[in-house]
């Protein structure tokens, strides 16, 4: 097993990654927490493959129920929300209640904030099961939904939420063996977007393993679970509310929160990060900041791990950065972006809009 610890200023907790852990849940969940209430929130695909599983690992001494949340983008709302603190209310959580998040990056998202909301805060457990959610998601204490933009011009992203660490997070790589190939794919965007900020072995590691990880290969998950994880605790800790360096998690994101939402691209969130990190990076090269090989080396591994690197459709460039403005990163009215650099990201709030909008025009808005 690999255990690694997450320790800021909003709590300190252990993650355990280890395959074949899911029967073993209910008694790492007795290590993390005092209460023997709780209730599990799962994301609807992953019940009926993992629930009785995970539910007979508890003991007699729990009262734990379940709910399904069926996770799709437009699932993300303040209205989920409401639905699932009822059901907090009517399983009788209490201030020692726990609630436990099993899932994707939106199960994970929105039960979080429920978790966060209800009595004003219980405890919560990330048990992730998509490869996007251990290596992002699930580590940091992120949760929020969307909301609807003003005029109904689409949808915001993660625009209502709060920052609540988990009590633990239990990973099992074995589960990816039944994530749909697109999910993984999915994951391996923020995967790449970890080595540009931190670490460029890692598109090494990527490349060199990239059948054993599309081939959803325990092993070598575990050892890009590991290093992706490593590199995210390790800007939290500098950084736990995004004041500072946490900001450079946010690569690629400012572009992909733009084009998300967008129903007729039909993008999921791992498609969008990857090419939110191409035009960012081609900003990035335009403006002098990165040296074209940089950027090619990524844009190659993106394309050899199955992810787009451009638009399936023209979007307007006009309204893409209209979108970008309702990003949550945007301060005193300044667009914030995070372009790579020669060594690791910078963030900026000063980028010519003329280069944003070429950046658009790389990845295929008109």
């Amino acid at each position: 097993m690999i255990e690694l610890s997450v320790s800021v200023p909003g709590g300190s907790y252990p993650i355990h990654i280890q395959s074949g852990l899911f029967p073993q849940v209910g008694e790492r969940v007795e290590g993390m927490h005092r209460g023997r209430h709780g209730l599990v929130i799962f994301d609807d695909k992953v019940r009926p493959l993992h629930g009785e599983s995970l539910m007979d690992g508890f003991s007699s001494s729990w009262n734990m129920q379940a709910v399904d949340f069926q996770a799709l983008e437009a699932n993300k709302r303040m209205e989920t929300v409401s639905r699932l603190l009822n059901d907090c209310l009517a399983a009788g959580l209490d201030r020692g209640g726990l609630v436990l998040a099993v899932g994707g990056g939106i199960t994970g998202d929105v039960a979080g904030f429920t978790a966060a909301s209800y009595m004003r805060g219980i405890a919560l457990i990330q048990i992730p099961t998509t490869l996007l959610a251990m290596v992002d998601a699930s580590v940091g204490g992120k949760t929020g939904v969307n909301l609807p933009l003003p005029g109904g011009e689409g949808t915001g992203k993660n625009l209502a939420g709060a920052f609540w660490q988990p009590s633990g997070v239990l990973m099992d790589p074995m589960v990816l063996e039944t994530l749909d190939p697109r999910d993984l794919r999915c994951g391996l965007g923020e995967c790449i977007k970890h080595a540009m900020i931190a670490d460029p072995s890692m598109l090494d590691l990527i490349e060199s393993e990239k059948e054993g990880i599309l081939a959803a290969d325990p092993d070598c998950l575990e050892r890009l679970i590991h290093r992706a994880v490593e590199i995210k605790i390790a800007v939290i800790e500098e950084d736990e509310r995004e004041h500072g360096a946490r900001a450079s998690l946010n690569l690629g994101h400012t572009f992909a929160h733009a084009i998300e939402p967008i129903a007729d691209l039909d993008l999921r969130h791992g498609e969008a990060v990857a090419i939110g990190l191409v035009a960012a990076a081609s900003c990035a090269q335009e403006l002098g900041m990165i040296e074209p090989a940089r950027v090619q080396r990524m844009r190659s591994v993106i394309e050899q791990v199955g992810l787009p690197t451009s638009l399936s459709s023209s979007i307007p460039v006009d309204r893409l950065i209209q979108a970008m403005r309702f990003d949550k990163k945007v301060h005193d009215g300044q667009l914030r972006l995070v372009l790579p650099g020669p060594d690791g990201v910078t963030i900026h709030d000063d980028i010519p809009m003329d280069a944003v909008q070429r950046a658009w025009q790389v990845v295929g808005a008109v």
